[in-house]
């Protein structure tokens, strides 16, 4: 009779921290995951830093409040095992920690393998979100995450005041050098300009491949003055660049246009504006490049 009461007492258990998972997951943020892990949490009572008498400090499941070492720094989640005990072994099943955490009671072993499952949905649920929301070729962030962040920026914009700048940046001759050279090469030079573009940004800025061989940066700032320092770190990357891998018949360039958002724009009439000035500098560039004569 205690037996099944329980096993009551675990299923009811269970299904309130699924119900607390589903609902938290639905808001994708890492604050509600870490809420659910502390909500889950048990006195896992074998813990592996004590049975190896482990002292990497700087393995992430060291100390760690959740336990659960085979899910921290283990295979269970398809992760690469870290530290000296973890690598030895195929799978954390294998591992004498958790086959005393969990294998010596049938019911913790099932609810440790649902719990598992989760930790597994949650790593799928933020692979996906990443290749929905990155370049695959650069991984930059792409339009689609332009798109979600532009909106909070705006509705920050139009609530407090301020504003930001919006940069679009297009390689020059893009097309030639994909003629020429070859699409691989092309994307070589996608991934060597998207590089040294985050490599000039401020940490504040969002960088983003818009499409083809456009990038957009949203800078916070809307003095031309100070965004002028960014662009001069662009130029001067750009510039190293080509001395290292140019020559006289091969040299990186880039067209660039900006436009300020602030209250009472539209984030339309703002990017063709800025669309504007980088084909017009692109122009004046054609015509500064042209053979005389």
């Amino acid at each position: 009779m205690k037996k099944k009461k329980d096993m009551t007492e675990v299923f009811s258990r269970l299904r309130k921290d699924l119900r607390s998972f589903i609902a938290l997951s639905l808001k994708e943020n890492e604050a509600t995951w870490e809420k659910w892990i502390s909500s889950v949490k048990k006195d896992v009572g074998v813990k592996c830093w004590e049975v190896k008498n482990c002292t990497e400090t700087h393995c992430p499941s060291y100390k760690n409040t959740c336990g659960r070492c085979w899910l921290i720094a283990g295979t269970m989640c398809d992760g690469k095992p870290v530290g000296k005990f973890a690598s030895k072994y195929k799978n954390c099943t294998e591992c004498e920690v958790y086959q005393k955490a969990v294998l010596s009671d049938p019911v913790d072993e099932v609810y440790e393998h649902l719990i598992t499952l989760v930790y597994s949905l949650r790593d799928k649920q933020l692979e996906l979100k990443a290749m929905a929301l990155h370049d695959k070729l650069t991984g930059l962030f792409n339009r689609a995450y332009f798109d979600l962040v532009i909106k909070q920026e705006i509705k920050k914009a139009k609530r407090y005041g301020g504003g930001f700048t919006v940069h679009i940046v297009d390689i020059n001759n893009f097309k030639h050098i994909n003629d020429i050279y070859g699409h691989l090469h092309g994307d070589g030079i996608l991934r060597e300009f998207a590089l040294m573009l985050k490599n000039s940004i401020r940490e504040s800025d969002l960088l983003v491949r818009y499409g083809g061989d456009e990038f957009v940066i949203i800078s916070h700032e809307t003095s031309a003055a100070k965004d002028s320092g960014m662009m001069a770190r662009i130029r001067r990357n750009i510039s190293f660049w080509n001395k290292v891998y140019g020559s006289e018949n091969y040299s990186l360039s880039f067209s660039h246009g900006a436009a300020v958002f602030e209250k009472g724009h539209e984030l339309k009439e703002v990017l063709e504006k800025a669309d504007a000035r980088m084909y017009k500098e692109k122009e004046q560039n054609r015509e500064k490049n042209r053979p005389s004569g």
